[in-house]
């Protein structure tokens, strides 16, 4: 039978020699090794990747040697069948040829390489070998303890892997305080992949400094609404007083959620001029966004919001009138007592008559005598919003209070929130999700895998 195989490995077509030695690997033959010396060879590279598969169940004297010559293969899937060929084979050669390739470019290589040299008890030398062997084993968080050591191996992946090992490279080098992250997260900024974008821009924003303003700020620009939401997160972050007029042009961004961003850090950052613009978007179409901006302006606590804030008591959606009542309270506790409640009280009545049941009734309960007499009679209230929620806001609001349990002290809530937004889906899901890879526990890391890949997220960990 190994005749045969000598005969028909003399064949021109790749597709018989492939056959011949993948028979050999399902049926070893004695003294099939001079064949498979020969197939090492072959030009074609699936035929080498086939001969180190078949010198894994082959046990004749060489094989070690021919496993280790495949080590060198310049074809990676040929490499990572030999590498996976010795990880039975505990010998300082086997070290020496495989502990280099813990700096090879293609991640799979790497990959085998740290798994064999993991299973055999190897030890790294130094530090810098040892942020390779972590690197390779895909343990971010314990390479970038190692500090400075791990900058190369890191940036490594940041550059070259596939995504979800970039966001999480990413993440890792926001950990190492060395001035020399900066550039590395800079240029990963320009990656095509928007979920690499966001997690540089968030470990930018760690690193802090001033040399992080100007790209992070670029990103406001950028293509994807997740990216821009990232960056204005990312700005307010940072309470740069110069960011805020940048932050406030997107308060007109066409993505809602980028729009709702940008009310909420401006709410934050403690600068009064951003007053103008939020008050001019209170009457923004996505009630995320109203809300948003209405408990901006009451963070803010600028009192000429008292007027706007009253209006907003029209508002036709319940939670921004509730979010308005505590703003208004929040700016002054007797804000029904100020000229601004009074002039705007006089406009609701105006329009008294226009008005939905429900919404007279809240307005009346809110500002009671400050209505005008002429005003018509208030109507019982009836019973919620006179339209149900929409499916697209049930999701919305269950997607923002899970993002927001993303955060929480509590790991099994974590945990429970990443499973919930799993089922939920959508794209500020998954850009949440993305950024809970690097959450401190590893229930809640794998919970988080599991629900990017439920979701088909192409950035899922691994």
């Amino acid at each position: 039978m190994l005749l045969l195989a000598y005969l028909q490995y003399q064949s021109k077509r790749a597709a018989i020699r492939r056959g011949v030695i993948e028979r050999l690997g399902r049926d070893p033959q004695p003294r099939a090794i001079r064949l498979l010396r020969l197939a090492l060879q072959d030009e074609d590279s699936e035929v080498r990747r086939l001969t180190m598969i078949a010198l894994q169940v082959v046990e004749e004297a060489g094989r070690v040697d021919l496993l280790l010559a495949g080590v060198g293969d310049p074809e990676p899937e040929v490499q990572k069948a030999a590498i996976l060929g010795l990880k039975h084979v505990k010998e300082p050669r086997v070290f020496e040829a495989l502990a280099p390739l813990l700096r090879h470019g293609d991640a799979g290589v790497r990959g085998c390489a740290g798994q064999v040299l993991g299973g055999q008890d190897w030890r790294p030398a130094n530090r810098e070998e040892e942020a390779w062997f972590l690197v390779a084993r895909n343990q971010f968080s314990r390479a970038a303890e190692l500090g400075v050591a791990a900058l190369a191996p890191l940036e490594t992946v940041l550059n070259a892997d596939l995504s979800s090992l970039s966001i999480r490279a990413a993440q890792a080098l926001g950990n190492i305080p060395d001035p020399r992250v900066v550039p590395m997260l800079t240029r990963a900024l320009k990656s095509p992949e928007p979920a690499v974008c966001v997690a540089a821009v968030d470990a930018l924003s760690k690193a802090g400094g001033t040399k992080i303003v100007e790209p992070i700020t670029a990103m406001l620009r950028h293509d994807n609404g997740h990216v821009r939401s990232a960056a204005i997160e990312a700005l307010g972050a940072l309470r740069l007083p110069e960011s805020v007029d940048a932050i406030a042009q997107l308060l007109d961004d066409p993505l809602w959620d980028v729009r709702r961003t940008a009310a909420d850090v401006l709410g934050r950052c403690g600068e009064q001029r951003v007053f103008d613009p939020l008050a001019g978007k209170l009457s923004d179409e996505d009630i995320d966004v109203r809300e948003a901006v209405v408990m901006a302006l009451g963070n803010l606590g600028d009192r000429r919001a008292i007027g706007s804030l009253v209006l907003a008591l029209a508002d036709p959606t319940s939670g921004v009138r509730r979010l308005a009542a505590a703003a208004l309270s929040r700016i002054d506790n007797l804000w029904m007592l100020t000229p601004e409640a009074k002039t705007a009280a006089s406009q609701l009545a105006a329009v008294w008559s226009d008005m939905d049941g429900d919404v007279r009734f809240f307005v009346d309960r809110m500002l009671g005598n400050l209505l005008s007499a002429k005003a018509a009679p208030v109507p019982e209230a009836t019973s919620g919003e006179q339209e149900p929620p929409t499916p697209d806001r049930r999701r919305k609001l269950a997607t923002t209070i899970f993002l927001s349990i993303l955060s929480d002290a509590d790991r099994d809530l974590r945990q429970a929130a990443a499973e919930a937004l799993g089922q939920i889906g959508g794209s500020r899901a998954v850009t949440g999700l993305i950024r809970a890879l690097a959450d401190s526990d590893p229930s809640v890391r794998s919970a988080v895998e599991q629900a990017l890949r439920s979701l088909n997220a192409p950035n899922a960990g691994t």
